[in-house]
């Protein structure tokens, strides 16, 4: 039986082992899914701890999307381009190669809610990890623009700049604005939402933020957070074990997730 974990400090509160075992159940993969808890003292020799243990792969979360990249043989073009990791894959040879699941989990959620990107015009808010993720799949995917918006002028324009910005289509929160326990926060207000017509938030605790309640309120519509958890994590049991999670199957855990988290 295979074994893949989340390496992370702290780890405990990822949801990655309850999603992973969702995947096993749904597809009849058999394996287990371990919470490594790593100090930072400590990380610079997990990879070889991976090779020593027999480990197949791990999800990586913070602090150590990019602590960990040094350690790697290889990196896959997506997370080369964006500088973080949240997946490596050991190879049958030992061979560890980082990923960046986020990139092809932002695009599901946008396919999940029928939500194009060719041609169109998009704002992203945030240039973390999540963020260069983000941008990184729009551009490319085909979006005729991406514009950053950003509180450091080396990676964006100002966001009160976005209160008269024109012609763009979808406006991305990837901030952590919002999120528990600060659920009344929003990285813009009404007067910019009203310039878009598609809001779209990482953030999926809550499943329902400040950021998307007013844009409901203005008739944008909306996609919340949830489907792209599910969707990079479904890319990185794809990445370890080569097999696909059925999109029924798919729809079930973010359904199962949205009543957890509601």
């Amino acid at each position: 039986m295979e074994s893949f974990g989340i390496l992370g400090f702290p780890a405990r509160h990822s949801l990655s082992p309850w999603l992973h075992g969702m995947f096993y159940r749904q597809t009849g993969f058999e394996g287990v899914y371990n919470q490594f808890e790593v100090p930072p003292e400590s990380v610079g020799g997990v990879v070889g701890a991976l090779r020593t243990l027999g480990i197949r792969g791990i999800n990586v979360t913070m602090p150590y999307k990019q602590a960990i990249i040094g350690q790697l043989d290889a990196l896959s073009p997506e997370a080369d381009r964006i500088g973080a990791v949240n997946t490596v894959d050991m190879g049958p040879d030992g061979t560890a190669t980082g990923y960046n699941t986020d990139y092809y989990g932002f695009l599901g959620q946008l396919a999940h809610a029928d939500v194009q990107v060719g041609g169109r015009r998009f704002v992203v808010c945030g240039m973390s990890g999540a963020g260069k993720a983000v941008y990184n799949a729009l551009v490319d995917s085909g979006a005729a623009e991406v514009l950053v918006a950003s509180t450091s002028p080396q990676k964006g324009v100002p966001y009160e700049s976005l209160r008269t910005v024109t012609g763009y289509d979808t406006i991305v929160n990837c901030t952590p604005l919002g999120m528990r326990p600060n659920t009344e926060a929003s990285v813009v207000d009404a007067q910019v939402l009203r310039r878009f017509s598609t809001a779209v938030d990482i953030v999926y605790n809550p499943v329902d933020t400040l950021f998307l309640r007013t844009a409901r309120d203005l008739g944008l519509k909306t996609v919340g957070g949830l489907p792209m958890l599910v969707f990079q994590g479904i890319k990185s049991f794809q990445i370890w074990t080569g097999r696909e999670v059925p999109g029924e199957a798919a729809d079930s855990i973010i359904n199962k997730l949205q009543q957890r988290f509601l």
